[in-house]
């Protein structure tokens, strides 16, 4: 991508920004429920130019002194290169958080590229596909209370994939190292464990957030094939107490796959925001491993900047870590609503060989 690309698209996305928050004023302290509603843009070398509309609504289910405010998104998001995704998701504190609601349901239509296992795959190699499907990605938690900040639950996800289908390497890498068909599904019941004493869910300044996952697939639930997922994500946030708000957040993610992963699902970069720079896909292996930290100030008013850095890679063919591949960024904070802390992002973030990427998001990524 161009040097210019990215400070024009920024320069749109500020101008949007200042013309939606005339449609999203700020909420007053006082209210229970607020909507917020914006445009999509974000930009790397893999979906082109991606533009779409997202709403986001805030609302509190019971005391303010007990219960954090919930959320709520929905979005729907087109890019240049033919891909298309819609979702739906939700994050639900009940009375006094004695539950917790979580999940998703997302529909993609998503070409992308596939560069094979490990984390120093060239840009251009044999092992480089163009793979293109179809999915249905649903998941469902629900947590328990067990004790303050302590939750532990189950959850259900579906992912199901068909019109699976490779380019000029589908005879070669795809078909010997994927799924060898043109559709698989991985179903599961799994357990859930969360500490979260984060003062904001979508933008903390103190607290620590650490959860750990086991999710099985297994053919008696309709998956193709028998595998299991573990998953540990923990963060946590500092804030300095000066005339500013600055914070500083740290967030670490570890995925291991076990068994005979779909290859399509199997850990890798561009998910659970946790690769600013590195899009979906770029490097998967059975392990994934990624670190990130944050510098969050405020600068004026409702505008706040941010500078991060982090590193992250996965396992070689042979499970060996061999490559780290690190990333750098900053970017601008809009507050569209002060009472619970939402703000609407704009990032920039560079990583090795040529990987970067913009992104124009609402809430913070971690």
């Amino acid at each position: 991508m161009k040097t210019k690309t990215p400070l024009k698209l920024l320069a749109i996305s500020t101008l949007l920004f200042l013309n939606f928050k005339k449609v999203n004023a700020q909420t007053d302290s006082s209210k229970h429920v607020s909507f917020s509603f914006l445009p999509i843009i974000i930009s790397d070398p893999f979906v082109g130019l991606g533009y779409g509309v997202l709403t986001n609504v805030n609302y509190v289910l019971g005391p303010k002194e007990t219960t954090r405010f919930s959320n709520t998104q929905a979005y729907i998001l087109k890019t240049t290169n033919g891909q298309f995704a819609a979702q739906l998701n939700h994050q639900i504190f009940l009375k006094d958080e004695k539950w917790i609601v979580q999940g998703k349901l997302q529909y993609l239509d998503w070409p992308e590229y596939t560069y094979g296992l490990g984390a120093n795959t060239p840009i251009d190699g044999l092992t480089k596909d163009t793979v293109k499907y179809k999915a249905l990605d649903f998941e469902e938690r629900v947590l328990y209370k067990i004790k303050k900040n302590h939750f532990i639950g189950i959850q259900y996800k579906l992912y199901s994939a068909w019109d699976v289908n490779g380019g000029k390497a589908t005879g070669q890498f795809f078909e010997a190292n994927a799924i060898g068909t043109n559709k698989f599904t991985a179903s599961g019941l799994g357990v859930h464990y969360i500490f979260d004493s984060r003062d904001n869910v979508q933008n903390a300044f103190k607290g620590k957030y650490i959860e750990l996952a086991v999710n099985p697939y297994a053919q008696l639930m309709g998956s193709t094939q028998n595998w299991t997922n573990l998953r540990l994500d923990a963060r946590t946030y500092y804030q300095f107490k000066t005339t500013r708000t600055i914070v500083i957040a740290n967030r670490f993610i570890a995925e291991q796959a076990i068994g005979d992963a779909p290859y399509m699902i199997m850990p890798q970069t561009g998910r659970l925001f946790s690769t600013r720079a590195y899009v979906q896909g770029r490097y998967r292996g059975k392990l994934f491993l990624a670190y990130e930290a944050e510098l969050r100030a405020h600068l004026w008013r409702f505008i706040g900047g941010v500078a991060f850095a982090g590193a992250n890679t996965v396992s070689e063919p042979n499970d060996e870590i061999k490559y780290f591949n690190p990333s750098a960024g900053a970017g601008l904070r809009f507050n569209i609503n002060k009472a619970q802390r939402t703000n609407i992002r704009v990032d920039y973030a560079i990583g090795a060989n040529s990987n970067s990427g913009l992104y124009f998001h609402i809430t913070e990524v971690f």
